[in-house]
């Protein structure tokens, strides 16, 4: 299982190439936790279909054993073999329980086969098949996955991912004020999240250098988030928004984020920061602030570039 979160990890940085649209999977967002804080998707299949998409690809090449091993073992590559996916966060701070869900190709047999050889337990929920990984180090099992059927899969701990096989077989219907969000805001853009939920209650307790950040009137104001990131042609276009109790909080969030921005430009003293500061616009609309971040193909390649280190230049000529 450690594997497999390697390899989701590792499709989630793929799948910030995807073109087409990303709304939602109305299958996928019914298994979702009737208390979750916070929903986000990404269309992984269209991965390699934009410019940009197809550079990211260029540049990533896999050449860790164990994740080869697995890709080997399994039958799924999440380069190729993933569709869509969706995480969710419960309610539940105290447990921080969640659930990955996904669409894709899978090859049930050889995943099982995988799982059992890796010392993995493999049982049957209401006739649903469940994979467990070995117990870590700390005495606690390490991951659940179901295989719901061959082409959609649930990922977390084993409660709430029984939860989510009870939920499938029982018909349930996602609803409710994130479940319209969600729908929004990915029927806008590619990867995207969403959150109905205060920040303050995410920020509570949280305590460092900046103190206990919930309590700042500032966080306290945004009262649900949004955003996502669009690919074209042409470049890329990421863009936010936080409602917040009043416009005066909204303008007073937007000048707080621009004067961070402007620093972050100033002290860093490199072409990254200062290529994100200046493609940022903030703007009010009502209790709304509105980040819109857009950046050409070739910007938003070197940026790339920049962040992870490798030798891109050099590959992109032999695009």
């Amino acid at each position: 299982m450690n594997t497999l979160r390697q390899a989701g990890l590792f499709c989630l940085t793929l799948a910030l190439a995807g073109t087409a649209s990303a709304a939602v999977d109305p299958a996928l967002l019914n298994l979702v936790m009737p208390d979750a804080k916070i929903l986000s998707g990404i269309q992984v299949d269209q991965a390699a279909a934009s410019p940009f998409g197809q550079y990211i690809l260029s540049q990533i090449q896999p050449t860790d054993p164990e994740f080869l091993k697995f890709v080997t073992a399994t039958g799924f590559d999440p380069r190729y073999n993933l569709s869509y996916l969706l995480a969710a966060t419960s309610a539940d701070a105290t447990t921080h329980s969640g659930l990955i869900l996904g669409t894709g190709t899978f090859i049930p047999s050889k995943i099982i086969a995988a799982a059992t050889t890796a010392g993995g337990t493999v049982t049957q929920y209401k006739n649903i098949t469940i994979l467990t990984a070995p117990n870590s180090k700390s005495g606690q099992p390490e991951g659940s996955l179901a295989l719901l059927d061959a082409s959609t899969v649930a990922i977390g701990d084993l409660a709430s991912v029984e939860a989510a096989v009870d939920r499938r077989l029982s018909g349930a219907t996602f609803t409710g004020a994130l479940a319209t969000q969600a729908v929004s805001v990915s029927n806008a853009n590619q990867t995207w999240f969403a959150t109905v939920t205060p920040l303050s209650d995410f920020l509570n307790g949280k305590t460092g250098n900046l103190g206990n950040v919930g309590q700042n009137p500032l966080f306290q104001s945004v009262l649900q988030a949004s955003g996502g990131v669009n690919f074209s042609t042409s470049g890329v276009t990421m863009t936010g928004d936080a409602v917040t109790a009043s416009p005066q909080n909204a303008q007073a969030l937007v000048d707080v984020l621009k004067f961070l921005v402007s620093m972050v430009s100033t002290n860093a003293n490199n072409a990254s920061a200062t290529t994100l500061a200046d493609a940022a616009n903030f703007t009010v609309n009502g209790s709304t602030a509105h980040l819109v971040l857009t950046l050409s193909e070739q910007q938003a390649e070197q940026l790339f570039t920049q962040s992870s280190g490798t030798t891109g230049h050099a590959r992109r000529s032999q695009r």
